[in-house]
């Protein structure tokens, strides 16, 4: 079998995808590389991302790639090649604690290298997942029916255009993918999220322990009771919470459009730019969980947001509200 396009491999349970990508390189006669990070030398902040063996040529057809879990896709021109397939291996036994694991990608990082962030491994995971043409459960034999429907339908949510199945070969997985002709869709609009925020979340497999709900406000979030209510969120009495992203104000912030990016117990809440238009809404995010209580969670939301006597009083006043998030670069700058 002749592989058509670029295969990329990725996930982060290391020797899983490791033994799929050399065994999906024999099954197409395909050229296998490793792609990994090379350290840069002292003085110099690029980091190339390079095969292992530089003796491997790449190619644009007959490429299967695993993709160490140190890297990023949306910097990986493999990657964004509109005809490339990414297949994410996921470990059907560890997928769960994936998403809620609070280990970093790398235990030390240099300033401005979020990988050594807590909770970096889980977003790295999810990343993955939301990025897949095609999703691959391996050790699934074991696991109950409940929990692989369970499964299942989490990875469709997390990325409603993927093809989900419990892998029976590499072979038999990359004729699957083939078989259901999908229309390329470029990388950074795959994710469930995207699709919720743009009303377009149509999961292929679901299950009722699964949803996503979106959440609209107009009015910017006061940081001090938004703290509050994300450690009422992840305390699990809402249900529990895996996934949420999208786009949210903050008052004492709030001349900048910010990016929510949450995974298990970690958040970040980071600018985008000054210059964005602004939004119709000041909050517009998407939430994917288990046995989530989407009325519960909007009203929390909604203790967070301006109150009518905070609205009235304006942004200066807003700027005097206790601020615990961290900080942002200084070269962030209101709009005026």
């Amino acid at each position: 079998m002749e592989s058509r396009n670029p295969l990329i491999v990725v996930g982060v349970c290391v020797p899983e995808r490791q033994s799929y990508a050399s065994r999906l390189a024999r099954a197409v006669g395909g050229h296998l590389i490793s792609l990994a990070e090379r350290m840069p030398p002292p003085g110099r902040q690029h980091v190339p991302l390079l095969p292992e063996h530089p003796s491997a040529t790449p190619r644009a057809a007959g490429i299967v790639a695993d993709v160490a879990s140190v890297l990023d896709l949306p910097h990986l021109g493999l990657a964004n090649d509109p005809q490339s397939s990414v297949i994410c291996v996921v470990d059907a036994l560890h997928l769960q604690h994936d998403l809620r694991d609070g280990e970093p990608l790398l235990q030390a990082a240099a300033d401005g290298d979020d990988r050594a962030d807590f909770g970096s491994r889980a977003r790295r995971a999810v990343s993955y997942l939301e990025a897949a043409t095609l999703i691959s459960f391996v050790n699934w034999e074991s696991t109950p029916t409940a929990e692989l429907s369970l499964l299942m339908a989490l990875a469709s949510h997390l990325s409603p255009g993927a093809r989900v199945r419990l892998s029976r070969g590499p072979a038999e997985d990359l004729r699957a993918l083939r078989s259901a002709r999908q229309e390329p869709v470029p990388l950074l609009e795959r994710a469930g999220w995207v699709h919720a925020l743009n009303d377009e979340h149509d999961p292929h497999m679901t299950d009722a322990r699964v949803t996503t709900l979106r959440y609209e406000q107009p009015r910017p979030f006061h940081p001090g009771r938004l703290m509050h209510t994300l450690d009422d969120i992840d305390s699990g009495r809402l249900g529990t919470l895996l996934r949420s992203a999208g786009f949210c104000r903050l008052a004492t912030r709030a001349g900048i459009l910010a990016r929510w990016d949450q995974v298990g117990s970690a958040i970040w809440i980071d600018p985008l730019s000054a210059e964005v238009e602004t939004a119709t809404t000041a909050q517009d995010l998407a939430f994917t969980g288990l046995d989530l209580d989407h009325e519960g969670i909007r009203n929390a939301l909604d203790s967070a947001a301006v109150t009518d006597d905070e609205l009235t009083a304006g942004p200066a006043a807003w700027r005097r509200f206790a601020d615990p998030l961290p900080t942002w670069p200084v070269n962030v700058e209101e709009a005026p």
